[in-house]
């Protein structure tokens, strides 16, 4: 209890191990500061992985180095926050996407992902496909063999013998 404007204390005392904070503050930079280096620490040691902010955080260089809690904002503001915070453990938007509490968050630089936990195992096997189809390709590109444009997207005879190989993979596991 006691919660009524530091959020960011909320989140550094009541994070469980495995979380990742995910904050909605309206998409803002300036005035939109969830927290900085000590909160994330604090976050941290309470078991958090790390934090995705629809908003922004302060202390680049010190979250950067922070190994083991990634950080990802909308930007990086110097200023503190002027949010005031409604609720926790409760459905939000980041963006264009609903999260809901217990989702699984897959974030790079280049996009932050959201999705319930029972289709985990979907997603990993369909993101590996991905991958490997992508390194065919780009093996084809090195090859020198074929035009860019018969690889990428891959010609239908080039994608039938690719499906073949990884079908006859399959087979030998």
């Amino acid at each position: 209890g006691g919660w009524t404007s530091k959020w960011h204390s909320r989140a550094a005392e009541e994070s469980r191990p495995g979380d990742v904070l995910v904050v909605d503050l309206g998409g803002q930079v300036e005035g939109g500061v969830f927290f900085g280096d000590i909160s994330a620490l604090g976050a941290q040691v309470s078991g958090a992985r790390g934090a995705i902010l629809y908003g922004s955080t302060r202390d680049l260089d010190e979250l950067k180095e922070r190994e083991g809690f990634p950080v990802f904002a909308m930007g990086f503001h110097p200023s503190g926050a002027t949010q005031i915070g409604v609720d926790w453990n409760t459905p939000i938007r980041v963006g264009s996407a609903t999260v809901l509490p217990g989702d699984v968050v897959l974030a790079t630089d280049e996009a932050v992902l959201f999705f319930p936990p029972e289709i985990v195992d979907d997603v990993i096997r369909k993101c590996k496909a991905h991958a490997e189809e992508e390194e065919y390709k780009r093996q084809l590109v090195l090859s020198k063999k074929y035009r860019f444009r018969d690889v990428y997207p891959l010609r239908p005879d080039l994608k039938k013998e690719y499906e073949q190989m990884v079908a006859e993979q399959n087979e030998n596991k």
